[in-house]
């Protein structure tokens, strides 16, 4: 028993001593090392400041069908359903690319609830970079909710007794149009056979930013 006691005991010691050994040695510095990075903006190769870039914005609006122009829920002038993207800022820099970033608005239907409007889309010209596949202009889409559908009353003057849809839409996106491009706001819609009502309005709103020299 004593025997064990005694190698109880040494092999408590080693232990000891190899604690107080990583306890009280001196620690190994390690240095790090920094690399410092130099970022040089210029005309060439810009630095993306989409914050500090100027902002556009354009109104559109595209109507189809007499109820819809009655209506006259576009301002005047009334259908302008394209803009065209300046080519140079009111500050007066050369614009290389307009970025669309975001479209939102509503459309409205009239006088048939089983046609359905889906999307709508943006149409211009292809950037320079792009697989065109025999596409002369290029196509953005923007999808459109589930419509509200219901019929007026008999108090709502021109919209009186009418079948309507009504829908909302908004997307964030990164569309890019070229300067001197002329951009067409467009609707897609379903409808039943020889059934084709295309009395119609939709309101957008589309904002981005520039890219300049």
């Amino acid at each position: 028993m004593s025997s064990a006691k005694r190698y109880l005991f040494i092999a408590l010691s080693f232990v000891l001593a190899l604690t107080a050994l990583a306890v009280f040695s001196p620690r190994t510095v390690h240095a790090i090392t920094a690399t410092l990075v130099q970022v040089v903006n210029t005309s060439a190769t810009p630095v993306p400041q989409e914050e500090a870039a100027t902002r556009f914005q354009a109104a559109v609006c595209l109507i189809s069908g007499s109820i819809s122009t009655s209506y006259n829920v576009c301002p005047s002038p009334t259908n302008v359903a394209t803009f065209t993207v300046p080519t140079t800022t009111a500050a007066g820099a050369t614009v290389r690319r307009l970025i669309v970033e975001n479209v939102s608005g509503f459309c409205s239907n009239f006088g048939n609830n089983a046609v359905v409007i889906k999307s709508i889309r943006l149409r211009g010209q292809a950037v320079p970079d792009v697989v065109s596949n025999g596409n002369a202009t290029f196509t953005h889409y923007v999808p459109v909710g589930a419509p509200y559908s219901y019929v007026n009353d008999a108090t709502t003057g021109v919209l009186a007794n009418q079948p309507e849809n009504d829908y909302n839409f908004g997307q964030t996106t990164k569309f890019a149009f070229n300067p001197g491009d002329t951009v067409t706001l467009e609707s897609v819609y379903f409808f039943p056979s020889n059934n084709d009502t295309q009395d119609l309005f939709c309101a957008a709103r589309v904002e981005g930013y520039f890219v300049t020299n």
